[in-house]
């Protein structure tokens, strides 16, 4: 199994959005090996808080292969392009961390730092519904590599 890191700022609120999250983890298991870290939001104004959370998040980044931030500015995908940058990714056995930032998102140094940033979407979504909208991504991007039905 394919070991993925996943690292989110803040907690899911909404029990619906929480629901949907552990579906998306459940139906990830045959094909990733996840870690799923929650990290509290950094005190303060904004700077200070972005500051402070990418001070946290550096060491998680630094310790992978292939750090990947999702962010508004990141390079947009289809599925299928997805699939195939996962794909080449696991050829290569890069280790992987997907990081979606705060409600600040994330400080203007570790945008700099982390060349491989993903975006989801041109428009903006609350943050819970992005934390299930990326898992539900990556599980579509596991079936298109298995060939498997769900992505029809």
């Amino acid at each position: 199994m394919y070991p993925i890191t996943l690292l989110a700022f803040g907690r899911l609120r909404l029990e619906p959005c929480r629901g949907l999250e552990r579906h998306y983890l459940d139906m990830l298991r045959p094909y990733a090996r996840l870690e799923w870290t929650e990290l509290s939001e950094g005190k303060g104004g904004p700077a200070r808080q972005l500051k402070e959370e990418a001070e946290r998040l550096r060491p998680k980044l630094k310790a992978v292969k292939c750090p990947v931030l999702l962010t508004p500015e990141g390079k947009l995908r289809d599925s299928e392009g997805l699939a195939r940058w996962l794909g080449e990714r696991m050829d290569r056995g890069d280790s992987l961390a997907f990081a979606l930032g705060s409600s600040h998102g994330f400080d203007p140094g570790l945008k700099i730092e982390i060349q491989e940033q993903m975006s989801l979407s041109p428009m903006t979504f609350p943050h819970e519904l992005t934390r299930v909208m990326f898992l539900e991504q990556l599980y579509r991007a596991f079936t298109i590599l298995r060939g498997k039905d769900y992505h029809k």
